[in-house]
């Protein structure tokens, strides 16, 4: 009798929510928790997942993108002005330790080549890169175990508290990083003084704590369609236009200005980024669910959820199989990031700041221009995850011409696939949005954060001690390294399409929780 009252009630609840009961099944549990947990056998996979679908708008919130595309405009900016100075300011000050005074400094020169190598500046030359990399390993190493917590902890709670909160909260721990490096600048204090920086951006979640809010908050206003995947992308685009704008300029006001002033230009600008979240950002988070807000260990159970929880059925392996392909992928692109400074600031190419700002604004130029019309080019005729197969691959191409280059033209010329396969990561993060519920982005991409932090702690280490074994051998040879990676990933990808493709041919489960106390 209850069973059949309950069964009526479910079919009217998808009913409600536009789930077609005719392709439904429904079974009650136990009858000691009647009407509290269903099993729903889906005998299509639509391309919507079930749990994302309800409730939400089937059109982009437009003016709320575009509001966060600013604030994201602007914290891109101070990035991609902080992060060359901190590179290039710690390669002079360990030249002139090593080369004592020098006028490397005064000129505010990062680059002075030498291509003998009998010659004693070479053998100096080759201890600042090998300082440069060390200390920068310390200074990753101090922040990611801190950040892997924090972010945890800040993507879930933002899916009650708000997504203001998960801004806010970054943004004042970047301003304070920021600001010591300035004040070192300044008063041309010991570079440890770094280290307070480090571990207060760490607390707050940092410049990683914003990407997690720019996703998560870019969820909430796009349908789980291919318009998600677009307004990701966006996110890059916008972090594209940024470097495009800021890169040729940072290398022009470090030449003429010297550190300091592109230094607090970068902390202002991230000061008037949190200014603008607090003024301008609409809240996307119900006020309601403020006070249903979880435990600590409800909170981690979200983040790890979609990998072991029980509720997520088949979709647990599809889950474990874009993670693993998102981390390869991003350990090679965090991991070789300081190395391209390196690779190009010594032999052959010797570039100063302003070579270095032209080849960044090309990059970025090109990853603006192409990324978002390929991604609108591939979904006219083919799916994200063979989007991901065909621009890693381009990708892996890419890094083998940037490893075998020996000329300014070959690494020049390695722009333009780089732009072509653009789309690669948004495409990742897109895949993994969709899949899980739409009350859930925040812990989800706490999870895409951890992974970043991850990544990052371990591929910056490997990549630098990679580079400082190999400089002498083989330069390019950190690169090569990312293609194989890249083909990793196709392979991981290659798997992950056939068992989804498998998984929409067969009755698949997932469990929902309709009246779980510790919702």
């Amino acid at each position: 009798m209850h069973a059949r009252v309950c069964h009526q009630v479910y079919k009217g609840f998808f009913y409600a929510t536009g789930v077609q009961t005719s392709r439904l099944q429904v079974y009650i549990l136990s009858r000691s928790q009647l009407c509290t947990r269903v099993i729903v056998y889906r005998t299509n996979m639509e391309s919507t997942p079930l749990l994302a679908g309800n409730g939400q708008e089937e059109k982009s919130k437009l003016g709320n993108l575009f509001k966060a595309n600013v604030v994201f405009l602007i914290v891109h900016l101070s990035v991609n002005i902080h992060e060359p100075l901190a590179t290039q300011y710690m390669y002079t000050r360990f030249s002139d330790e090593l080369f004592g005074n020098s006028t490397v400094h005064s000129t505010n020169q990062t680059s002075t080549c030498y291509l003998n190598e009998s010659d004693p500046g070479y053998i100096l030359q080759e201890k600042v890169q090998e300082r440069t990399s060390n200390f920068q390993t310390v200074l990753t190493a101090m922040s990611s175990p801190i950040l892997l917590i924090s972010c945890m902890f800040l993507g879930s709670y933002s899916d009650f508290l708000g997504r203001r909160f998960l801004f806010i909260v970054p943004l004042i721990g970047v301003i304070l990083r920021y600001s010591t490096l300035t004040i070192v600048i300044c008063w041309d204090l010991d570079l440890r003084y770094m280290y307070i920086g480090e571990v207060i951006e760490g607390i707050s979640g940092g410049y990683r704590g914003v990407i997690l809010a720019s996703y998560a908050y870019t969820a909430d206003n796009t349908p789980p369609k291919n318009s998600r995947t677009v307004g990701i992308a966006v996110i890059d685009f916008t972090s594209n236009l940024s470097s495009a704008i800021s890169q040729l300029l940072t290398g022009y006001f470090i030449k003429d200005t010297g550190f300091l002033y592109p230094s607090l230009t970068a902390s202002s600008l991230m000061l008037l980024s949190l200014i603008l979240v607090i003024a301008l950002l609409p809240e996307t988070i119900n006020t309601d669910r403020r006070s249903q807000y979880p435990s600590p260990v409800k909170a981690v159970k979200n983040v790890f959820g979609f990998y072991f929880s029980k509720d997520f059925g088949p979709k647990r392996s599809l889950f474990w199989l874009s993670t693993a392909a998102y981390f390869v992928i991003y350990f090679t692109t965090s991991g070789v990031y300081f190395v391209k400074y390196l690779f190009q600031l010594n032999q052959p190419f010797c570039w100063g700041p302003e070579l270095i700002g032209y080849f960044n604004m090309a990059a970025s130029l090109s990853r603006q221009l192409l990324g978002i019309p390929v991604i609108k080019l591939f979904h006219l005729c083919t799916s994200d995850p063979v989007i991901c197969i065909i621009t890693s691959l381009i990708r892996a191409g890419a890094y083998v011409l940037e490893g075998l280059a020996d000329t300014n033209f070959m690494l020049f010329a390695a722009v333009l696939p780089n732009g072509i396969a653009s789309p690669l990561l948004p495409a990742v993060r897109a895949i993994m949005s969709r899949m899980a519920p739409a009350d859930m982005q925040g812990s989800l991409f706490a999870g895409v954060g951890l992974i970043n932090i991850l990544s990052e702690g371990l591929g910056l280490p490997a990549f630098n001690q990679m580079y400082d074994a190999t400089v002498k051998i083989f330069r390019g040879f950190a690169f090569l390294v990312c293609a194989a990676c890249h083909l990793l990933a196709i392979v991981i990808i290659v798997v992950f399409l056939c068992l989804s493709r498998r998984t929409t041919d067969i009755n698949t489960s997932i469990n929902v929780a309709i009246n779980d106390s510790d919702r």
